[in-house]
């Protein structure tokens, strides 16, 4: 946290101390959205500034709230999964919202691991243990639920907190975006041709920021 004070501060002072020129004011813009556009005079610069306060605090929030959420749902599990106290991977916690318990008989994890190797190796007793043993659950990994109503509400509150993870994973492309916007921006500005270009596109599903800027 102290060196990225340390370079705002120097971004801050160091226009003060040297000539402005674009690729400055582009730099500026692009690490503290706003700030050259305040600089010139241009007032909408505060808005992207706010902006970028906001979407901070919000990725604060959902943070916190996220970690709050994922503490709720593993003392849960403690209480009415049985489960060891420890530290766990993320996966095993989606098979506790899945499987009644992690045991051998109906409804549970490791009696699904079996049914897996008996289709996988038919008429082989020795593969099928073999897979068994690599993919089942240990007793120290042990769960069983008090009831399926408490593996729902439990798997109720693995996705709320999920769903925070999403926005904040979706607040972080937000603030990038409106970096990039405000050093586009820039670049415009000091451009008598407007020759910066900012837009959408969509790869492999999944949406993009294109910029293109003719030096």
């Amino acid at each position: 946290m102290k060196p990225y004070l340390l370079l705002l501060i120097s971004i801050l002072l160091v226009p003060g101390l040297c000539a402005r020129s674009r690729g400055s004011d582009f730099l500026q813009s692009l690490l503290v959205p706003g700030l050259s556009q305040v600089r010139s005079g241009r007032n909408y610069g505060y808005a992207m500034m706010a902006s970028e306060v906001g979407i901070i605090s919000t990725m604060f929030y959902l943070s916190t709230e996220r970690q709050l959420k994922t503490q709720e749902y593993y003392e849960y599990a403690l209480k009415f999964a049985h489960i060891e106290p420890g530290t766990y991977s993320d996966q095993y916690y989606r098979d506790l919202s899945r499987f009644n318990s992690s045991g051998f008989e109906a409804g549970g994890y490791n009696a699904m691991i079996r049914q897996q190797a008996i289709q996988l190796y038919p008429n082989d007793p020795i593969q099928q243990q073999l897979y068994i043993d690599e993919n089942i659950y240990p007793d120290d990994y042990a769960w069983n639920w008090d009831s399926v109503e408490h593996r729902g509400a439990y798997s109720k509150i693995r996705i709320k907190t999920q769903d925070l993870r999403d926005y904040g994973t979706l607040a972080v492309g937000v603030l990038i975006v409106n970096h990039l916007i405000s050093g586009v921006d820039v670049l415009r500005s000091h451009s008598e041709t407007k020759r910066s270009q900012v837009w959408l596109d969509i790869k492999d599903r999944h949406p993009m920021l294109m910029l293109n800027y003719k030096w």
